[in-house]
């Protein structure tokens, strides 16, 4: 049985009226509150077939009918129609965005709390991961005869600056050979590959600084080793008691206790490598924990290498037009901002 126009007009006018009250709906109300040009009994033969063809589910006793993860993932590949954040909006978005660029965790954390802001959902950032990150540049700065600080720069923008201890004692000038020396040869290549060779190739080439090679460099990634993978950023948490499908106390605790989890919350938004956005409907989401949920996605990527991620979660009956919509806007102030780095 096909979906013609008269059963998608139908299907879609259910599922906006099920995101705005949370209520399920009868054909003779579908018909008060949607001019859709037939009458009640037209219309309660057309949700039959809708259900039969598991776009929608009667709950309980209910004449009315709710939407399924089906008829969300028809709503939003076909039958949305995006709205558009109001310009002053966006205008602001996009200038606190720049003022923020510094490292893109922290353009991320703040995007995070604007989506929760701007969605009323719970938002999730995940950083760059540092290990698949390449160096831009590292500076030595010695602070006194035992110790060195080295600020180490990715090319996604995070800064870390590990103090160090080296007992050989080193001046200004001296670090900053060093320095000159690793930017050189290191500079452009990932974490991983410098792992790999960089100790001996540079005390092949560089006799003069064997010494603090030897001594300074693993410490730099040790340093690194024992960051993690990532940085995990909450925004709203506690906005999903807002939505009657969670004012079952142990529902929303399963929730909250879900957002808890960060490995699985970080194997969910980066189970899928594709670059843009992407939505996961209930039961489509490979975890169970996640199954009353919809995810949507927005991975960030330059030159092949991703770059982080940004999120919303939130019940099936989310607002997919505006959440979009947003997302959109964040996201491609975000991509901008990584392409004119």
């Amino acid at each position: 049985m096909d979906l013609n126009e008269r059963k998608l007009k139908i299907l879609q006018a259910i599922v906006q009226d099920y995101i705005q009250t949370a209520e399920p709906i009868g054909s003779r109300t579908l018909t008060k509150r949607y001019n859709i040009g037939v009458s009640p009994a037209t219309i309660r033969n057309e949700m039959a077939d809708l259900e039969d063809l598991g776009y929608l589910t009667q709950p309980h006793t209910s004449a009315g009918r709710i939407p399924s993860d089906k008829a969300y993932r028809l709503y939003v590949d076909y039958l949305l129609q995006m709205k558009k954040i109001a310009s002053f909006q966006r205008d602001s978005m996009k200038t606190n965005l720049l003022k923020r660029f510094g490292e893109l965790e922290d353009v991320l954390q703040y995007s995070s709390k604007i989506l929760s802001e701007l969605t009323n959902y719970t938002s999730i950032a995940l950083a760059p991961q540092i290990k698949g990150s390449r160096l831009k540049h590292i500076q030595l700065v010695p602070i006194d005869n035992e110790h060195i600080i080295a600020m180490i720069v990715t090319d996604t923008g995070v800064i870390k600056k590990p103090l160090l201890r080296f007992s050989g004692g080193m001046d200004f000038d001296y670090t900053q050979k060093v320095s000159a020396l690793l930017n050189e040869k290191l500079a452009g290549l990932t974490f991983q590959d410098i792992e790999q060779k960089l100790v001996k190739e540079l005390k092949e080439e560089a006799h003069q600084f064997s010494s603090i090679i030897q001594t300074i460099v693993p410490e730099v990634f040790k340093t690194l080793e024992e960051i993690d993978d990532f940085e995990l950023f909450l925004n709203g948490t506690t906005n999903i008691f807002n939505f009657p499908e969670f004012s079952d106390i142990f529902r929303a605790k399963s929730f909250l206790t879900m957002l808890e989890e960060k490995s699985l919350i970080s194997n969910m938004i980066t189970s899928t490598e594709a670059e843009g956005l992407t939505i996961s409907i209930g039961s489509e989401n490979p975890f169970h924990q996640a199954k009353d949920c919809s995810l949507i996605t927005a991975t960030f990527k330059l030159e092949g290498n991703t770059m982080g991620w940004l999120s919303v979660i939130g019940p099936t009956r989310m607002d997919y037009s505006h959440v979009i919509s947003v997302m959109e806007q964040i996201s491609s102030y975000i991509n901008q901002l990584l392409k004119n780095r």
